[in-house]
């Protein structure tokens, strides 16, 4: 085993609980929907969420692998970094799925009352996000990822204010919608190959 593979070992459990997280919700909301006496009402916004941090979680793991040709010499620094990335993208998901059904009766008042915890989260997430893509390769390798990745991340900082201070929900499905269909189109378009 590598000094990669070792250091990746931890940063994989952090991804995987994550992503077991949201399997263990969507199975909690699919048996709550099987149950006619206690009835769910689903909210968009808080599925496009879930597939956006799903697949920001696939993707966090499968583009880390840059690192094992960029990184001789790992540093406690790096190591700390990346831990703190993938625990951060753990509680992104962690506040869309309830620990406990009891007391959950629409999934859009749940998403709205933990949204400035989501909306926080998701700006520090991408604050961490370009600071991994400048850890694989400087500005030149940010830059590499297209204007379109530098627009969205910038739109995170007005789409964080007004998602925190707005409970309009037309809002919530549009952003939600936009940013899951813009991390499946650009994300797993630019992910043909594992490739360092």
């Amino acid at each position: 085993m590598d000094q990669f593979e070792y250091v990746m070992v931890l940063v994989s459990i952090i991804v995987g609980l994550g992503i077991a997280h949201i399997l263990l919700g969507i199975g909690g909301i699919i048996d709550r929907l099987s149950h006619k006496e206690n009835p769910l009402e689903l909210s968009l916004a808080h599925a496009s969420w879930l597939g956006f941090c799903f697949s920001w979680l696939v993707m966090f793991w499968w583009w880390e692998y840059r690192f094992s040709s960029r990184v001789s010499d790992w540093t406690m620094g790096l190591y700390l970094f990346l831990i703190t990335y993938a625990v951060t993208l753990f509680l992104l998901q962690a506040v869309l799925v309830p620990r406990t059904w009891d007391g959950v009766k629409s999934l859009k008042d749940f998403f709205l009352e933990r949204r400035a915890w989501f909306y926080g989260l998701l700006m520090f997430a991408t604050i961490l996000d370009l600071l991994d893509s400048y850890l694989k390769g400087g500005f030149e390798y940010i830059l590499d990822t297209g204007i379109i990745n530098m627009v969205f991340a910038a739109s995170t900082i007005p789409i964080v204010i007004i998602g925190v201070t707005t409970t309009k929900m037309r809002f919530h499905n549009f952003v939600g919608l936009v940013f899951f269909g813009w991390q499946l189109l650009l994300g797993f378009g630019n992910i043909n190959v594992l490739a360092s």
